[in-house]
């Protein structure tokens, strides 16, 4: 994900300066996944300032074992000095999620709406994308907009859901409009009659007990 910071006007004994804040943003996809012993090529970070291009100043930090199922992160960094005040200094970073993934997947669709079982009884979404076991979920905590099972699903907590092995559903750490998220010890069970999937969410404004999402 990149941030971009706009132009900001300050003014010093009366006079008026622009200045031009840098900006980051990823080449490539933010979210894909590899099968286990395939290859990635990261395509790197574009970094600007105004025309002038920065990306060769970017630190790249992470790596992927594509031995391994799993997801692996990768973070691209830079830090921009204050250009007329100290507090202008300011730190970017964007991040590349890249799943790992077991073969086994590739014949699998895990998409659909489905409800969580318990609390608010809310709805999520997973969206299949185009790369084999990722997925887009709109509601990773089964929220309601007033909390009770009588209210609308939320609908604006996107986070990328990773299908790694038939059972196993990783969410990475990830930046969403409620602030940093990630769901632990995620799990896919179509053993039974209706599939359903449970995970533990990692974000303050939700408790830390697994929540279990039946499909509708």
């Amino acid at each position: 994900m990149g941030f971009i910071l706009s132009s900001c006007e300050k003014d010093s004994l009366g006079v008026s300066k622009i200045v031009t804040y840098p900006t980051i943003a990823l080449k490539g996809d933010v979210a894909l996944t590899i099968p286990i012993g395939g290859s990635f090529v990261d395509q790197g970070c574009l970094v600007k300032e105004g025309e002038l291009d920065l990306s060769s100043k970017a630190v790249v930090s992470g790596s992927v074992n594509n031995a391994v199922a799993g997801v692996y992160t990768i973070k691209y960094t830079y830090k921009a000095a204050g250009k007329i005040y100290p507090e202008d200094s300011l730190e970017l970073v964007a991040r590349r999620y890249i799943g790992v993934v077991n073969a086994s997947v590739n014949t699998m669709d895990i998409s659909g709406t489905y409800r969580r079982n318990a609390g608010a009884l809310g709805f999520a979404v997973m969206k299949k994308l185009a790369y084999p076991g990722l997925y887009l979920n709109n509601n990773p905590g089964g929220a309601t907009s007033t909390g009770t099972s009588a209210g609308a699903s939320v609908n604006n907590i996107f986070i990328y859901v990773f299908h790694t092995s038939p059972t196993t559903l990783v969410v990475p750490s990830q930046e969403t409009s409620v602030g940093e998220f990630a769901c632990t010890g995620g799990i896919y069970d179509a053993t039974g009659a209706v599939p359903f999937y449970k995970w533990a969410c990692v974000n303050p404004g939700y408790g830390t007990a697994a929540r279990t999402f039946v499909k509708q």
